[in-house]
């Protein structure tokens, strides 16, 4: 076995490392012997440099893999000293080679890469191992990780605390979702009646008067509801990727129930709907695109920024041909520190939705205040949306900031009447 193939241990850096080594043991633990038709990529990127290990180069990192995990046919975990161990089917090999080479290609600078070749499987970066060959290495690992865990720690009484607080939190929002209860909540999904679980809320323009008018409304799915009632103690939304595969599944149901017609209003006024880029790319895509194709509804398709930067190239087709065919994008779900990323000029989208947060109010009379309402107008009138606007005051703040279009439940109130 070469060097390469030698597990040492990792120190401790990742704040999820300690979680995910007991899981990859449990999953490791749990895999028929049988039925080990797997592989195990090891990407040693605690061997790169200190600033190529930031936290954009580790996400990034993970998003090479998403061609894998998003199909169900990869796990992805890290370990706490940055490491990621993926485990993917070994049909799948060629999408593994193929993530690995961007990774060379992302650190090609860096001295670990420079005294190795760019040979997926010759390079100091990653390890393989075969999960029939390997096995005992692998579960001997894994159990010397899980171990170092186990040991006491004298911590103060402040870091008790927060670890107690932190604890609290998780228990509250219940147990990570794992690509085992992925495949029995899609399987849910495909059976359950989504009406009871679909809201809608407008998307609204505040006219002269003060009076506000509806531009479009959005038709999401409630995800704590749709918790509650089908996974009332697993959270849905710690792992991106694993949450990210079961949109694509509400994406469909929800394509299926607009394509029905049965909400007249909603289909004269024109509405928004959440969906993945890949979803947009699938045939149901195009199956809802022939029964209902944008005429004289205003059809906005809203995309979330992290999945739109994991594909670039698959962005950008999928604009032009949902563009084409009438629709329009907007940019969802973004906050202070992605916002300035989601340019419309420069991605060719209609609108970019900015989540309030009490800090913008702080933002009125500073230089970023400034620097963010320069954006805004550079961004042209009308395309940036700000959400979750609970009170009266969320959209006084947006307004200064030169921002037209707003949404939440105070929005929702005013545009009821209420």
């Amino acid at each position: 076995m070469s060097e390469d193939k030698v597990l040492p241990q990792g120190s401790a850096t990742n704040p999820l490392g300690e979680s995910q080594e007991a899981r990859f043991l449990d999953d490791l633990k749990s895999m028929d012997v049988a039925g080990r038709n797997k592989c195990v990529i090891r990407l040693h990127l605690s061997r790169l440099l200190p600033e190529h290990r930031d936290k954009q180069h580790l996400r990034n990192a993970e998003t090479v893999f998403d061609e894998l995990t998003r199909t169900s046919s990869a796990w992805l975990y890290r370990l706490r000293n940055s490491d990621l161990m993926v485990v993917y089917e070994r049909h799948e090999g060629d999408a593994a080679e193929r993530a690995v080479l961007k990774l060379l290609k992302l650190w090609e600078r860096d001295p670990l890469m420079q005294k190795s070749k760019m040979d997926a499987r010759k390079n100091r970066l990653s390890s393989w191992f075969d999960m029939v060959e390997d096995y005992d290495k692998l579960l001997t690992f894994a159990m010397r990780q899980a171990a170092t865990t186990e040991k006491s720690v004298r911590k103060s009484l402040p870091e008790l605390i927060a670890e107690r607080e932190l604890h609290r939190g998780n228990s509250e929002r219940g147990t990570p979702l794992t690509p085992t209860e992925l495949g029995r909540a899609e399987a849910s999904l495909e059976r359950v009646d989504l009406s009871s679980f679909t809201r809608r809320q407008p998307v609204c323009a505040f006219v002269e008067d003060g009076k506000p008018e509806i531009v479009f409304t959005e038709v999401f799915v409630s995800i704590a509801d749709l918790r509650e009632t089908l996974m009332p103690r697993t959270d849905l939304t710690v792992n991106p990727w694993l949450f990210q595969h079961l949109t694509q599944t509400l994406d469909r149901r929800v394509m299926a129930q607009i394509a029905r017609r049965e909400d007249r209003t909603l289909l004269r006024d024109g509405f928004s709907i959440n969906v993945n880029v890949s979803t947009v790319l699938s045939e149901e895509f195009l199956t809802f695109d022939d029964d209902f194709a944008p005429s004289s509804q205003d059809v906005v398709l809203e995309m979330r920024i992290e999945d739109i930067f994991a594909d670039i190239g698959s962005f950008a087709f999928a604009r032009d041909f949902v563009m084409e065919r009438g629709y329009r994008i907007c940019i969802d779900g973004l906050s202070l520190n992605t916002f300035p990323y989601a340019d419309t000029n420069r991605l060719g989208v209609a609108y970019a939705k900015l989540m309030w947060t009490p800090d913008l109010a702080a933002f009125i009379g500073t230089s970023q205040g400034q620097e963010l309402k320069q954006m805004i107008r550079d961004r042209k009138k009308g395309r940036t949306i700000l959400a979750r606007c609970d009170s009266d005051s969320a959209v006084k703040v947006g307004q200064q900031l030169g921002i037209t279009l707003f949404q939440g439940r105070y929005v929702d109130g005013v545009s009821r009447g209420r």
